[in-house]
């Protein structure tokens, strides 16, 4: 059996490790322990130090070290950067707390209570005031990756590991100074000669780095999903990109976990949480690379070496305890603070509390410092607490979080998300190059946790016996298909010949029950303004009419005009949910070019259920003057036009002529026409007028 174990074929490490990805999750969730910790139990028992199944070889190094990067880039995409904006004083006070409690308790026990030298104990009081967010994925997966504490706990994760390395960095370079012949366990304060020049150099580099990233990525960001249209390359470009930035901050001597992070963080706002592309990353993220981190992890612990002495067991436990009070205490102050409830301090105490990677990192620093007898300042012992500690840090974590998420899933439901379950939008495709762009508006505009299909239709008019344009139809109903489904979104295909564009789209809507339809501008251009009037008064519905002109998840700012009365309207409410949807989905401000009247019902409504959304007000009455708005207008952002049909209060001339005027005013730029409902409006397209309306 020796040999063997442990694997070496590559074929059957590989399949080693997906039957434990597969087979953990459903093992642990049948004894009620959480995913996260079977995964790490799983490591620990093939591992080196369990079986010896598996060798923790340059692979596992690799993928563990990709997927911890994985881990912090999903927290940095996932973090609502609008809450974060209007909660500063609140992250930075629960940052510098969740690193200052762990740092002071971390040092008065390895110093007073372990009677450590001043060196070693700054190295524990280091790996107590970092932590690792390990237990990510749970609040991601309960969907709760923009809740308060959440964001809360991701910024803490940032501040307090940067203090740590910035504090560690500090340290090794005094000591690689030559000054280890002057340093000993016991050393006092005075025997490290902290080099101000050092702190400003690695102050220096902070700056850089974080400024490059902040001025190009975005640009480089905008540039590749301009070009990229393949889902697979956009996922491959940020694949690179958060490498990059990681690869980069390691060679600045900083940690790649801040790279990632940060990479995450400045492409939040083009990777809408509903887009099919961030579907992928969480994808993959989740099914090979932080599971294989998880594994990874296990594999470096040995719970025997706790038992080994009993010195070992008291470090041990002396770490593991004041790791984990001095970390739920830190989340206690600050909720008591800032007078959060029970449910968020319990969150902020589950996502802080587990120490994996940043521990590992600052301990084998810790290991290279070798005293005046060449010994290292960190010896097994402490190593072994370290170890011990990523263990039951990362249990008591996962279960932590795990309850805190299940009790905020329960208690707080959106009200905005449950009154627009009902929507249901018919999707008229129409143009094979529009068609992704609009598919992806629709998706972003629907309720994120509604669980209503789309309906997409290809209408070919008069096509019976045509086959081949049949088939075509056939594939753009599928392609289209594809793009929901890689969004999580289901969507049903239809394709349809009819005589009549108006009618077909009529009688689809009264066939699969939908509230709205969605269309592409070259279908509507088509009409004449006979046919479009028609369609306006045959479909009572809303008609959103889209106009891309690039990626719809680039966009930076949307521009809504509202005619006078327009708050008078059926279908206010509905076609306010969608822009203001849209608007958070996208995370760009959103101006509103209105009258007082109105913006005091959309100011209510975007302070009551989309408080995240950046909403401004420009006084605009003149709904005749449209092409005053040109200049506030860049090709970068939307603009969506709030129109009426003939006869209702909102009317006015110019929307006769909508379309066209729109078009050419706007031409550089993505638009959007939106009629909204009009139940009470009589059609008077039939011959005859029978007296008699039935009532509904």
């Amino acid at each position: 059996m020796a040999s063997v174990l442990p694997l070496t074929d590559p074929k059957l490490i590989m399949l080693c490790v997906l039957c434990l990805i597969l087979g953990a999750p459903l093992l642990f969730e049948r004894l009620r322990v959480p995913p996260l910790v079977g995964m790490v139990v799983a490591g620990m028992l093939v591992g080196p130090w369990g079986f010896g199944i598996l060798e923790r070889d340059n692979s596992f190094e690799t993928f563990s070290l990709v997927g911890l990067y994985y881990i912090m880039f999903m927290a940095g995409l996932s973090m609502d950067t609008s809450a974060l904006k209007q909660r500063r004083t609140e992250v930075v006070s629960f940052g510098l707390l969740s690193f200052g409690v762990p740092f002071a308790l971390g040092y008065g026990a390895a110093y007073w209570g372990l009677h450590m030298g001043m060196a070693a104990s700054v190295i524990v009081a280091c790996i107590l005031s970092s932590h690792t967010m390990v237990a990510f994925s749970i609040a991601s997966r309960y969907g709760l990756a923009r809740h308060r504490g959440v964001t809360l706990s991701v910024v803490a994760t940032l501040i307090s590991l940067l203090l740590s390395l910035f504090i560690l960095a500090g340290l090794s370079g005094a000591w690689d100074n030559g000054q280890s012949s002057t340093l000993n366990v016991q050393c006092s304060v005075a025997n490290i000669q902290w080099s101000i020049p050092l702190w400003l150099v690695i102050l220096g580099k902070c700056a850089l780095f974080v400024g490059a990233v902040l001025w190009g990525l975005p640009r480089l960001t905008r540039f590749a999903f301009h070009r990229l249209s393949d889902d697979v390359l956009q996922y491959i470009f940020v694949m690179c990109a958060m490498l990059l930035c990681a690869v980069v901050c390691d060679w600045l001597g900083l940690e790649g976990v801040l790279g990632a992070f940060l990479c995450g963080l400045v492409m939040n706002r083009y990777i809408p949480e509903s887009a099919p592309l961030m579907r992928h990353i969480d994808f993959m993220g989740n099914a090979l690379f932080i599971p294989y981190f998880l594994i990874g992890v296990g594999m470096l612990i040995d719970i025997r070496l706790m038992f080994e002495s009993t010195d070992a067991l008291i470090v041990t436990a002396v770490v593991v305890v004041a790791a984990i009070v001095s970390k739920c205490l830190s989340a206690v102050i600050a909720a008591r603070i800032f007078r959060l409830d029970s449910n968020c301090r319990l969150m902020m105490c589950g996502l802080t509390t587990a120490h994996a990677a940043g521990a590992l990192a600052i301990v084998m620093v810790g290991r290279r410092l070798l005293l005046p007898d060449g010994s290292s300042l960190v010896g097994d012992v402490l190593m072994n607490a370290v170890v011990m500690l990523i263990l039951f840090s990362c249990i008591f974590s996962a279960f932590i979080t795990s309850a805190a998420a299940r009790r905020i899933s329960l208690s707080e439901v959106s009200t905005e998300e449950q009154q627009g379950v009902e929507d249901k939008m018919l999707v008229a495709l129409d143009n094979e190059e529009a068609m992704p762009n609009l598919v992806n508006t629709a998706i972003l505009m629907r309720p994120h946790r509604s669980t209503t299909p789309l309906v997409g239709v290809r209408l070919v008019v008069d096509a019976v016996g045509n086959e081949r344009e049949l088939q075509q139809a056939r594939q753009l109903v599928n392609d289209a298909s594809m793009i929901a489904a890689s969004a999580g979104i289901s969507l049903k295909k239809v394709v349809r010949s009819s005589v009549n564009a108006i009618t077909g789209l009529s009688h689809l809507m009264k066939d699969f029950e939908t509230s709205e339809i969605v269309m592409d501008y070259s279908r509507f251009s088509v009409l004449n303004s006979q046919l479009t009037s028609e369609l306006l008064t045959t479909i009572p519905r809303q008609i959103t009419v889209v106009h891309a002109t690039q990626p719809v998840n680039t966009l930076r700012r949307i521009h809504v005009v509202v005619p006078p009365l327009a708050e008078k309207e059926t279908g206010f409410v509905r076609w306010l949910n969608h822009v203001l949807r849209l608007a958070r989905q996208l995370d760009c401000s959103i101006v509103f070019y209105c009258n007082e009247e109105a913006w005091s019902l959309i100011g209510e409504r975007q302070r009551k259920h989309y408080i995240k959304v950046k909403a401004r007000f420009h006084h605009f009455s003149d709904y005749g003057q449209m092409d005053d708005l040109k200049d506030y207008v860049n090709d970068d952002h939307m603009v969506v036009i709030i129109a009426a049909r003939s006869g209702s209060v909102s009317f006015h001339p110019l929307m006769h002529k909508l379309a066209a005027t729109v078009s050419t005013i706007f031409s550089a730029q993505s638009t959007m026409i939106i009629y909204p409902d009009q139940y009470g409006i009589e059609v008077h397209n039939v011959a005859f007028e029978l007296g008699v309306r039935s009532k509904e």
